[in-house]
């Protein structure tokens, strides 16, 4: 895993990814609260730039699953591993569709917030 632009504590909001993991929206909510600055990672790859967790294949592996599915949304409990410690997220998936092809993909949302 190459340097993330982002720390465990920045990890948390909302991420819009496409097909590739490139991301074309973000808003970061550190510990739950919207408005933080970040530094700028659209057109960055979440996966291989952005996240800042050693289990990333994992995570990306969930949202891989849920992409090739039918599902419109989903979710699930993650615990993001970092040296020494585990971090608990809840994460909320939904995609976006073409508006002329509701087959297709467009990209997927990925809500990341602070798991209990």
């Amino acid at each position: 895993m190459s340097v993330s632009l982002l720390t465990a504590q920045e990890l948390f909001g909302l991420y819009e990814l496409d097909a590739a993991g490139t991301v074309l929206y973000y808003r970061i909510e550190p510990c739950g609260k919207p408005g933080s600055t970040s530094p700028d990672m659209a057109g960055h790859n979440f996966y291989d730039e952005v996240a800042p967790f050693e289990n990333v294949e994992e995570f990306r592996r969930c949202v891989t699953r849920f992409t090739r599915g039918e599902q419109p949304a989903d979710n699930f409990k993650f615990d993001c591993r970092y040296a020494g410690y585990a971090q608990p997220v809840k994460v909320l998936l939904a995609r976006i569709r073409e508006r002329l092809n509701h087959d297709l993909t467009k990209s997927v949302l990925v809500h990341i917030r602070q798991g209990a």
